[in-house]
């Protein structure tokens, strides 16, 4: 049996993927820049091979002897440079895509955003707060690379996670259940004036299943969207305080607040800082992002749980754990980003 090569092992949707296919009795390689960031037990049944998306070296022995690709590392972050952005999430791909083709690699799995779709209603805005933030427009740039490989021997396909939640590190990429945490405890004050928008909620589980199920079954040139209930950021938290039994006020913050806030990011990243929002990533959160998980269902047998069902689980997880000391207005929790390597 040929490796898998998996590329976000460290992350948080990589980790519960990494983890199902080894319980599936695939062999796993790993692809990481610090092999200590991987979860132990990952650590000890995967292969691991070092290296940097940056460098097509490195890639390209990666790749070597396996069938199959699943791509999840991305740059995700709110601030970043622009060229960080480019060499991971466009240069990465394009350096995986040619090692993959050259080795004969016959499946390449690539997770891409649900950002990449037009949104059902798009937010009112203008300006710089209208244009794609950098890492929407460098995860199209990367599709346009996999687009350009159609017709080729290699079966590519492209998933899309909405926002993902569900037992993992309360980190950046598990942002909704970070947010879930600090409502529970009282710390989750602020939330935009959205107008009840809806978003997509999807537990983690069920996006590595769905990429399992993309691997196996999907067909060349699909494109499936892995989501679960559309609700509100209201809605989603009467669920979590009807099954926590617990309720806190959270106050709402008009958009042109919340737009002053994201300019205030970009005036401190421009002085060196780390901004975790940006007009840009408010304009993402005013934004309808209902989604349709049809074809999935219909084309790979995808059974995403319901969100009572796992925000019940996620809660009943979340209860007890220690909290976090960082952001505690929660407004970063709510940003939608993917797992890096």
């Amino acid at each position: 049996m040929k490796p898998i090569l998996m590329t976000g092992a460290t992350g948080f949707i990589g980790r519960v993927l990494a983890t199902r296919l080894l319980e599936d009795g695939e062999r796993v390689r790993a692809f990481v820049r610090d092999p200590e960031l991987l979860d132990p037990t990952i650590r000890k049944r995967a292969e691991i091979a070092v290296g940097d998306l940056r460098r097509a070296e490195d890639v390209t022995r990666a790749v070597r002897g396996c069938d199959r690709v699943l791509h999840l590392a991305a740059l995700a972050k709110a601030w970043a440079t622009p060229s960080d952005f480019w060499a991971i999430n466009v240069r990465g791909v394009g350096h995986l895509l040619r090692a993959a083709h050259a080795s004969g690699v016959h499946t390449f799995v690539h997770t891409s955003t649900v950002l990449g779709l037009p949104a059902f209603r798009n937010a009112n805005v203008s300006g710089a707060a209208a244009k794609p933030t950098l890492y929407e427009e460098t995860k199209q740039a990367a599709e346009d690379l996999l687009s350009a490989c159609g017709g080729s021997r290699m079966r590519v396909l492209v998933v899309r996670p909405t926002r993902v939640y569900g037992p993992g590190p309360l980190s950046d990429a598990n942002g909704v259940t970070k947010m879930v945490d600090l409502y529970l405890r009282g710390r989750f004050r602020l939330r935009l004036d959205d107008d009840d928008v809806l978003s997509n909620y999807v537990h983690v589980a069920d996006v590595a299943d769905g990429i399992v199920r993309a691997a196996r079954y999907g067909r060349p040139g699909g494109d499936y969207l892995l989501g679960g209930d559309n609700v509100s950021l209201r809605g989603l938290l009467d669920t979590v305080a009807a099954l926590a039994g617990r309720r806190h006020v959270v106050m709402s913050v008009p958009a042109p607040v919340g737009m002053a806030i994201g300019r205030a990011g970009e005036l401190w990243g421009a002085l060196g800082g780390t901004p975790s929002l940006t007009r840009g990533w408010i304009r993402v959160f005013l934004e309808d992002r209902r989604v349709d998980s049809s074809r999935a269902i219909h084309e790979l047998g995808y059974a995403p749980r319901s969100l009572e069902t796992g925000l019940r689980e996620t809660v009943a997880w979340l209860l007890g754990r220690p909290l976090p000391k960082d952001d505690a207005f929660g407004w970063s929790a709510c940003v939608d980003r993917e797992a890096r390597s």
